[in-house]
């Protein structure tokens, strides 16, 4: 009887160890699938001001959400060099750099979901953010926060205000530290 327990107590020890490794890879598959990478500093465009443009892309089959930052349609267009663009602001992750060394600090979202305050980001896609730059002559680093969308969701984020669960947060680190050598001026 005692061996039939043993047995049955590492074999459920095992399995809920491959259980744990599996679901810790899928995470971890999603992070390295989303990238954040650097496009431009802003230039004269009175519509976005002082930001730096950043490529979100989504390289695998998932759909994933963002939060807009204020809780707000953060959509604009872009006019830079003629070309009409659209990006948006996002809730993202900074570590910044200050005189007593680096400050680290997250968006918040909003406990009140309003159906514009989402969008997505679908399977082999991608967006454009915008970030505000840090104070002139720091550094900051960015990370955009999303999150698997469920199953079955739809363009509302009414599910999570009847589900009441909490997001898992992932992270896309941006390719590089951002600057701000222009202060409020407009830079290209």
């Amino acid at each position: 009887m005692r061996t039939k327990v043993k047995v049955a107590a590492i074999v459920a020890a095992v399995t809920l160890t491959a259980l744990a490794c599996f679901v810790l890879g899928h995470c971890r598959e999603h992070d390295a699938r989303v990238s954040l990478t650097f496009q431009r500093y802003s230039d004269l465009d009175p519509y976005v001001g002082d930001v730096v443009f950043l490529n979100l892309t989504n390289a695998s089959n998932q759909t994933y959400l963002l939060c807009m930052t204020g809780n707000t349609n953060t959509w604009v267009s872009d006019t830079s060099f003629g070309h009409s663009k659209r990006s948006c602001m996002v809730n993202c992750e900074f570590s910044d750099q200050t005189p007593d060394g680096w400050t680290n600090w997250v968006q918040p979202a909003s406990p009140v979901r309003g159906s514009n305050a989402y969008t997505s980001l679908a399977p082999h896609s991608g967006m454009v953010v915008r970030v505000p730059l840090p104070p002139k002559g720091q550094q900051r680093k960015v990370a955009v926060l999303y999150e698997p969308a469920p199953a079955g969701w739809r363009p509302s984020p009414f599910w999570r205000r009847i589900s009441g669960r909490q997001p898992l947060l992932l992270r896309a680190w941006c390719d590089r530290a951002l600057t701000n050598q222009w202060g409020n001026i407009g830079q290209q």
